[in-house]
């Protein structure tokens, strides 16, 4: 099955706010998204406490942890926010808020 990747607002100006080494990074683990969006088995989780169906997927760049906060709806990935690690418990209240989709 073929997913379809699409980025909020929000999500392109997290992405922009990176170094271009992390936004190559952080856009081929989207091109991974759009074969199966569920096959890395360590490296996502499913949220809880969301209305609709949210994961996260940890991206180590280097020495950095990033988080990619995407849902799934009728075949399209739709890319929350994307956030360093440590920003990403503040960043988790704000998706559990968000209407989806978006």
């Amino acid at each position: 099955m073929e997913f379809k990747v699409e980025f909020t607002r929000k999500a392109v100006k997290d992405l922009k706010s990176f170094p271009p080494q992390v936004q190559k990074a952080i856009l081929q683990e989207c091109i991974k998204l759009e074969t199966e969006p569920f096959t890395f088995k360590k490296k996502i989780r499913k949220v809880k406490g969301v209305k609709f169906p949210c994961f996260r997927l940890r991206i180590d760049v280097a020495d950095d942890s990033f988080r990619l906060f995407y849902g799934i709806e009728n075949n399209i990935v739709f890319v929350l926010r994307i956030v360093s690690k440590k920003d990403a418990e503040t960043i988790l209240k704000a998706v559990r808020k968000i209407d989806f989709p978006p």
